[in-house]
């Protein structure tokens, strides 16, 4: 987008740390390419992330690191630089609110667009019901149409601010290498809110093999087994790379995951499709939009093994069926919901909310 005769400057505030080392992975062919760096390449954009609020020396930065952590920081420091940019984009609400609590005294012609991973807690309701941040929020893009909903409805944030875009996966590291699978081999991973304990009850004393990578890029604390594992469950935290060949040996993926309000398990469900799994999900209020049951994956109740048992069993017993899901599936991911569909709709979402606000 061209802004007054030359081209948009966007600055992304980003929650991680995005290094020459991990740029170096992704060309190695070690971990999937990232929407940071990928979008940051393709708006010609600028970006702040953690390590930014690590290395800061300014008293108020490292204040609201301490107190609050490293994206109320990153806020911070992207409120500070706003004056030198035409759009913001933040990588989630975590940053993405308090950015918008600190722009909202000030006049500015500085564009603001947030990724909304879920914004139905209580505590950040009352930001948009009492502070009104949502003023100084000109495009939110989220994921489910239960959140999308939650925004418009209870938040009372324009619908014309709010748009619903899938999720991604890069199609390129996850994709197929066309061998067989190994027919008794079943995968699990992820971390946040997994119901491994369901999972486990649902394999026990089935003649397969389960391999559950319990873990995530964004969480460092590890999760541990609540129970004795039986002797066809493994356990353990995979790299990326690790991960992508789990995937390809597997016959089935399962992402178990605990009744909530917004798409937990996203990020591992289009992984494992991209890589051309039939992933058996659990049909929780906010995972929905992606998985089309029996076409591009399977659903399951939560909390309930043995209605897991039965689609493990009937999907083991119907390889083509399970075949055949999966390729629908990874076509899917191709089609809708791969990285570089994904930095697209992003890049046309941050140049209708910079419209958005220049029109205001």
């Amino acid at each position: 987008m061209v802004v007054k005769g030359r081209l948009m400057k966007t600055l992304i505030l980003a929650a991680g740390r995005f290094d020459d080392e991990l740029k170096a992975q992704i060309a190695d062919d070690r971990e999937p390419r990232l929407d940071v760096f990928e979008l940051a390449t393709r708006l010609g954009a600028d970006f702040v992330d953690f390590r930014a609020a690590d290395q800061s020396r300014v008293l108020e930065v490292r204040a609201l690191r301490r107190a609050f952590g490293p994206s109320a920081a990153v806020a911070y420091l992207g409120w500070q630089m706003s004056d030198q940019y035409d759009a913001l984009f933040t990588t989630g609400e975590d940053i993405g609110i308090p950015l918008a609590a600190f722009m909202r005294p000030r006049r500015s012609r500085c564009s603001h667009t947030m990724i909304a991973h879920t914004l139905s807690p209580g505590k950040k309701g009352v930001f948009f019901r009492w502070l009104d941040v949502g003023r100084r929020i000109d495009r939110i893009l989220c994921y489910s149409t239960s959140e999308e909903r939650y925004i418009v409805e209870r938040l009372h944030v324009p619908a014309e601010k709010v748009e619903r875009i899938y999720f991604h996966a890069d199609d390129h590291f996850f994709k197929p290498i066309g061998s067989a699978p190994e027919p008794d081999l079943i995968c699990a991973a992820g971390q946040l809110l997994r119901d491994y304990d369901t999972l486990v009850e649902a394999v026990r004393d089935l003649p397969v093999r389960v391999q559950i990578a319990a873990g995530s890029p964004w969480i460092e604390r590890p999760l541990e087994p609540t129970k004795t594992l039986p002797p066809n469950v493994s356990w353990g935290r995979l790299s990326r790379f690790d991960l992508r060949a789990l995937y390809r040996r597997s016959a089935l993926a399962v992402v178990p995951i605990f009744q909530n309000e917004y798409q937990t398990g996203i990020a591992t469900i289009l992984e494992m499709m991209a890589a051309g799994k039939c992933v058996i999900a659990t049909r929780t209020r906010g995972q929905t939009d992606t998985i089309v049951d029996g076409v591009t994956g399977l659903y399951v109740p939560p909390g309930e093994p043995t209605a897991l048992r039965a689609t493990i069993a009937r999907m083991l017993e119907h390889p083509e069926d399970a075949a055949k899901i999966g390729q629908n599936a990874r076509r899917f991911v191709e089609e809708q919901a791969s990285l570089d569909r994904f930095v697209d709709r992003v890049a046309q979402a941050i140049q209708v909310g910079h419209g958005a606000r220049l029109a205001a």
